[in-house]
């Protein structure tokens, strides 16, 4: 749900609750009067912020002053992730910065319709690489982290950014995401809308690129596999946080080491039950969404491939567990295939980050290099 549909009842009843509105209409007043400076630590309640926060915090002072209501929509927003850290708070006052992509509607030819962005990385007028995103578990929209994502990126490109059907512009994901999306958040979907966008942009471009890169983030890693194998305009697939394993493989390593607490078996068994449901739901998806993905096997769509292939993943991942990763470059070596790259970034979580670090960059760097590379790359095992 967007900012802007966050319901009114439940707006009220937490405004209402504890001195919330007293607080922020005393730190309204502060910044007016231009008595409080614009630091991560005064709006983010001591939260741990660092890189580009405070820019971005700027863009929630002046909106401040101009639209207080929006601000205070901001506000409640951080509060709902329990002070986990800036991450949320930068992201939402990024949506609502001159920063952000605009919003751009993919009509689909069956009649639907989905929100997407582009922009270029680059000085050049006619880039030759066209990078594709698509996607990623639940309803947040892409807009949150875009362009800064691809920072790291250093050949000049055209980046198309798609979100998921039923995904409004400034999604956060943190509030239910509505029966439609739950209807069409499946793996069939994502592959048909996703290649229907890719093919409808490559069309419409001239000249046409030299360079097609899927990226596949997480969850978006099974489309974005499925698709390099059957569009022949892809030249290059790019994955983060994901590898080889099935869900419920990858769901059992993590158990094993201790990094998830929950029974998957007795879960497994309340949505085997009722495996349609999307009302009943399960750590935060519908029984649907698990009973689609739950025994989905990446590896043959992978092992298709012949193009180059980089995976990056954190080694301290507790969402895809970086063995995922390593099994699918040992099936890559004992297949005598050559064109993947494996990154695992110490310390890395699910996103790359991990003690004040972001290894995105690094990645997308990487990704650069190949791209600007001329020869075939080379398998590469981790110690």
């Amino acid at each position: 749900m967007a900012l802007n549909q966050i319901d009114a009842g439940y707006f009220s009843a937490i405004a209402a609750s504890s001195n919330l509105v007293l607080n922020l209409a005393s730190f309204v007043r502060a910044i007016t009067a231009s008595r409080l400076r614009p630091t991560c630590s005064t709006f983010a309640l001591r939260a741990r912020c660092h890189g580009g926060g405070v820019a971005q915090l700027r863009s929630v002072m002046r909106l401040t002053i101009t639209e207080p209501m929006r601000v205070l929509r901001l506000f409640i927003l951080s509060l709902a992730f329990t002070m986990s850290g800036c991450t949320t708070l930068e992201r939402t006052a990024h949506m609502y910065s001159s920063e952000a992509p605009p919003p751009q509607t993919f009509q689909y030819k069956d009649g639907g319709s989905g929100i997407y962005y582009s922009f270029t990385v680059g000085d050049a007028p006619q880039p030759d690489t066209a990078v594709f995103f698509y996607g990623a578990t639940g309803c947040p929209s892409w807009k949150s982290v875009m362009p800064d994502y691809v920072s790291g990126l250093t050949v000049a490109a055209r980046v198309f950014v798609l979100n998921k059907r039923f995904v409004p512009d400034r999604s956060t994901g943190l509030f239910d995401c509505g029966r439609d999306f739950h209807l069409a958040n499946n793996p069939d979907q994502w592959v048909a809308d996703y290649s229907e966008f890719i093919a409808a942009q490559i069309s419409s471009v001239t000249p046409k690129p030299r360079n097609v890169v899927l990226v596949g983030v997480s969850e978006g890693a099974l489309p974005a596999a499925k698709i390099a194998g059957l569009l022949p305009v892809v030249t290059h697939l790019a994955i983060i946080g994901s590898g080889g394993y099935s869900m419920r493989k990858s769901l059992a390593t993590l158990k094993q080491r201790g990094a998830i607490l929950f029974d998957v078996d007795s879960g497994w068994e309340k949505i085997a039950a009722d495996p349609r449901s999307i009302e009943k739901d399960w750590y935060g998806n519908p029984y649907r969404w698990w009973s689609d993905v739950m025994d989905i096997e990446p590896l043959p769509d992978f092992l298709k491939l012949n193009i180059p292939v980089v995976v990056g993943i954190g080694e301290q991942d507790e969402s895809v567990p970086v063995e995922s990763a390593r099994f699918l470059a040992s099936q890559f070596k004992d297949a005598g295939k050559s064109n993947l790259i494996l990154h695992a970034y110490p310390g890395g979580d699910h996103r790359l980050s991990g003690n004040g670090i972001s290894h995105r960059s690094e990645f997308f760097a990487e990704l650069s290099r190949l791209l600007q590379s001329t020869h075939n790359i080379a398998a590469r095992p981790l110690p």
